[in-house]
């Protein structure tokens, strides 16, 4: 039995909501004048339609209402909002040249105040120049009679200066010492570097001051140290700018004014020395890296009987590159080294011209330095002449190959072929 039936409940008297009256009265109406959604084109205040992808509605969660934007106003706002992006982004180029001339300005003050302090060091220097210069021995110049000046290469950019290293003794006359090492030193301004050109003592060339070929050491037999210029220059070619003497002494006494120099020894070149100790000014060598003093520098320089005078001149220029980057690094003691062999120096430049090679030298300085070698290799054989073995070379190749290394290589040429040579070996 249901339940309203025991309730009471009448069926019969149940209200019909079919035929109820639903209608609002007109006071009471607040939606009478709202169209329809399905007829609803909704307007934007200006009178234009609001497109599909802009809201329809009212968003009142912030508690305002959001507006709709005509094309027109879309596109504005997008110009707007470009407009803005390229003014910050010229805004930002600006800062980044304005910090560029900053760097830039910066960098032009300390190249002025090094500049200034260059300055300052050569005034400083030209005064220590002149106590230098005044302790130097001077010989007369003499031209070479046997060549002329327009059959020698030159160049303004690169200055040619003739090492010759002596053992002469006190007294000795000029045409009886023969050079123990003749190095040419070319200051090459225009590629920024220093070359080193080492001459083998015997070397078979003509000496043009005594007439006939002999051994190139022997070419001061009859004019002294300038027969060796007049034969260098005669068979390659090179305008030599003048001479400078050296004896062991010296030698010695630029080695230990900068604290002596890093060289590597082989246990055949220290047992060489320290087998004949009186051969070699009775100092000992051990094998290895070490620092040599004067004694020991020109010792290791001198050995010969344990190979040939090509490694010898390798010696020899080997010391010579250590002692000039150890010198170089500081003015001050390129000065004291100056200083401390002075006295020992004999040239046939004069003091005006030793001033121009010292400008040189200060362009070529902070360069690289490179070393070379006549013969230059596959010029040369083993000769017999008069019963002594000399080395004959292709004067043509050498003249040819040392112009070229003096006046043509650059720096990276020269650096590649030398690191190239290391590798093979």
């Amino acid at each position: 039995m249901p339940r309203f039936d025991n309730e009471g409940f009448n069926p019969k008297k149940r209200i019909d909501n079919d035929y109820r009256d639903r209608s609002v009265p007109d006071d009471e109406n607040y939606y009478k004048n709202v169209t329809p959604d399905d007829e609803f084109i909704p307007m934007h205040a200006s009178g234009a339609e609001v497109l599909d992808n802009q809201p329809r509605y009212q968003d009142y969660t912030n508690n305002r209402a959001q507006s709709y934007a005509s094309p027109d106003e879309l596109r504005e706002q997008r110009e707007r909002e470009e407009y803005a992006k390229m003014r910050a982004a010229q805004r930002a180029q600006k800062k980044q040249e304005s910090n560029a001339k900053k760097k830039q300005s910066s960098k032009k003050k300390k190249k002025v105040a090094a500049v200034a302090i260059i300055l300052a060091i050569i005034l400083i220097l030209t005064g220590m120049v002149e106590v230098v210069l005044a302790k130097m021995n001077y010989d007369e110049k003499k031209e070479n009679t046997y060549v002329s000046a327009a059959q020698l290469q030159s160049s303004p950019s690169v200055k040619n200066i003739l090492l010759l290293g002596v053992d002469a003794r006190k007294n000795q006359k000029k045409e009886t010492s023969r050079p123990d090492t003749m190095m040419l030193i070319s200051l090459d301004t225009k590629h920024h570097c220093i070359k080193m050109t080492s001459f083998l003592r015997d070397t078979w060339v003509y000496v043009p001051s005594l007439g006939h070929e002999q051994r190139l050491n022997a070419s001061t037999g009859k004019d002294g140290y300038s027969g060796v210029v007049d034969a260098i220059e005669y068979n390659f070619g090179v305008k030599v700018d003048g001479y400078i003497v050296t004896n062991f002494e010296m030698f010695k006494s630029l080695v230990d004014s900068v604290g002596g120099v890093d060289i590597t020894v082989t246990k055949k070149e220290a047992k060489e020395v320290n087998s004949h100790r009186g051969r070699y000014g009775k100092v000992k060598l051990k094998s290895g890296t070490h620092t040599l003093t004067g004694k020991q520098a020109l010792a290791y320089c001198r050995i010969r009987k344990i190979d040939t005078d090509f490694n010898r001149t390798q010696r020899q220029r080997t010391v010579m590159t250590a002692l000039l980057n150890k010198a170089k690094k500081n003015p001050f003691r390129l000065y004291k080294m100056a200083n401390a062999g002075a006295e020992y120096i004999e040239t046939d430049l004069t003091k005006t011209q030793l001033k121009g090679i010292a400008a040189f030298a200060g362009i070529c300085v902070s360069g690289e330095m490179f070393q070379e070698r006549v013969p230059f290799e596959g010029t040369w054989e083993y000769a017999n002449k008069g019963g002594a073995s000399v080395i004959a070379i292709n004067i043509d190749k050498n003249k040819q190959m040392l112009i070229d290394y003096i006046y043509n290589k650059t720096a990276k040429e020269l650096k590649a072929q030398q690191e190239s040579e290391t590798k093979s070996e």
